[in-house]
């Protein structure tokens, strides 16, 4: 017989191994499981609060915008009714301008487009010919409004709240605008700019147009965004909201955006997602490197552990390979078995298989155990078989089917045939003895293993069997049946084990063949009975 090769692992290593990676992937799934958790919260946290701001932000400018609007009708209205005189022009100009809501300049213009009054005076544009940022057809027509962005006479980017003048007759005079510069100290500008923004989160405005009214990169204010951004597109659709975008500079970004329906713009608060994100992955590196001494120790810990566990098994093993000798039984107890399976082996090895009971006991055992009846199954029968025989132990087999089962499955269903199969598996439980062996073949088939039993006395416990289930109730209103055969194995056979099993099978053959509900010795076992 071939003999493998040792193996060159030992239990220690084998425990060590798998101490370890069980603590590594606990570990790191934890780490790995903390981090997402945090992350995927630090970034609703953000988008929230971004989205906050950016309403907080929308919220302000309409105020502004409104305002605007509302000092300049005010002033038109008093220009009007001064029949646009001059110096009250002047005044109302210079009023708005002073009045806080963040006008860089204010102009009335005539209905032929010549300024006629600016604010401040130091501006030099006086009477001259401009063309409005709003067509006049819509200043004539319409309330005030609010420009896209224009180059001013004197080159500053700005945009323009206007306010036509007309008399009560809806005759037009002309316009009285507020100028806001973009990309100087004004209303939008000023505005923004008294918020404190941390951590890399920033502001921008957009209209319409896509064209920036507000950036922290001035050198982009008045440019028009072309690259695809979904902040903008949903945000000039009229809509507030949040979003992880990548932004036209190829950054990831946590936006929160608001819409002002004043003016149709679209306000974007936004932080880079890495920004966000450093903090925590500082927190989890810092969290690594404090876990490395726990787990020095932990480390410590399982080596010698790992020692205690694999020692046990290692001196048994040295036992059993200097052979047999007299003193083999207390060398094999004065062994320290403080765990299962290293005092099933000792016990094992005590008992050096002498008896079939102890066994047979290890039998139940889930692997070796039928789920339905609580027997064992095939391979427990196996089991069985290789210790009878190795321990030339005499024993006697008995095969059992249930009559007529399919029928039975058909007509009440494959619970009601379950409850047979559990109910046939207790009736052979009461008939057997603390060293028989019962077993499921699967269906609806049994078998018993009855060592050091006779094959006449085998029969009669096979008999007192099958009368029990006849006689029983099994099923309410049928009397379900069995067919039995009997067969029995000396170690003085020429054959092994399996052919008593072929012998019993063959009876139980005959059982159903002569009628059913009988029990058939096997002819070949004949001679032991």
């Amino acid at each position: 017989m071939r003999i493998r090769r040792p193996s060159r692992i030992t239990l220690r290593q084998l425990v060590l191994v798998l101490s370890i990676g069980s603590v590594l992937t606990m570990l790191v799934a934890g780490m790995a499981g903390s981090y997402r958790i945090q992350r995927d919260q630090l970034m609703e946290d953000t988008l929230a609060a971004n989205q906050a701001f950016a309403e907080k932000l929308a919220a302000s400018v309409s105020d502004l915008l409104t305002q605007a609007q509302d000092g300049l009708a005010y002033s038109a209205k008093r220009i009007i009714q001064s029949g646009m005189d001059p110096a009250v022009l002047q005044s109302e100009a210079d009023r708005l301008r002073a009045q806080g809501v963040g006008f860089n300049a204010v102009s009335v213009t005539s209905s032929r487009g010549l300024i006629i009054t600016t604010s401040p005076e130091t501006l030099a544009i006086k009477g001259r010919q401009v063309k409005p940022p709003v067509p006049l057809p819509a200043l004539q027509h319409q309330a005030a409004m609010i420009s896209s962005p224009f180059t001013t006479i004197l080159g500053n980017l700005a945009i323009r709240v206007t306010q036509p003048l007309r008399t009560d007759s809806k005759q037009y005079l002309g316009y009285m605008s507020g100028t806001i510069y973009l990309k100087a100290d004004g209303g939008l500008a000023r505005l923004i700019g008294q918020h404190y923004f941390r951590n890399d989160t920033y502001v921008y405005v957009v209209d319409d147009t896509r064209h920036l009214l507000h950036h922290p990169d001035s050198n982009r204010i008045g440019t028009e965004v072309t690259f695809p951004n979904p902040a903008i597109d949903t945000v000039l659709q009229g809509l507030s909201g949040a979003q992880r975008i990548v932004n036209s500079q190829g950054i990831d970004m946590l936006a929160g955006f608001s819409y002002v329906p004043a003016a149709k713009w679209g306000i974007v608060v936004q932080r880079p997602t890495q920004a966000t994100l450093a903090r925590l992955d500082d927190l989890m590196h810092r969290t690594l490197w404090l876990s490395l001494i726990p787990a020095g120790l932990l480390l410590t810990v399982l080596w010698f552990l790992s020692g205690w566990v694999s020692r046990p098994l290692g001196e048994l093993a040295l036992i059993v390979q200097d052979g047999y000798k007299d003193s083999m039984a207390g060398r094999i107890r004065s062994v320290p078995c403080w765990y299962f399976e290293a005092q099933r082996l000792q016990r094992a090895l005590l008992l050096g298989l002498g008896t079939v009971e102890a066994q047979l006991g290890q039998l139940h055992d889930e692997a070796y155990q039928d789920p339905l009846t609580g027997l064992g199954n095939r391979r427990g029968l196996r089991l069985a078989l290789q210790t009878f025989q190795t321990m030339d132990q005499a024993f006697t087999v008995i095969t059992l089917d249930i009559d007529f089962f399919k029928r039975i499955n058909d007509t009440y269903g494959h619970d009601t045939g379950d409850e047979v199969i559990r109910q046939i598996g207790d009736w052979m439980r009461t008939q057997a003895r603390e060293s028989d062996a019962l077993f499921r073949m699967g269906g609806e088939e049994f078998l018993a293993l009855l060592p050091g039993t006779h094959l006449d006395t085998a029969a009669g416990i096979a008999e007192r069997l099958r009368a029990g289930i006849e006689q029983a109730n099994i099923l309410p209103g049928e009397i379900v049946t069995v067919s039995i055969g009997v067969a029995a194995w000396s170690p003085e056979d020429a054959t092994d084990t399996t052919s008593a099993l072929k012998a019993a099978d063959q009876a139980l053959y005959r059982a159903k063949q002569t009628g059913r509900n009988r029990v058939v010795v096997s002819d070949d076992s004949a001679a032991q009975t």
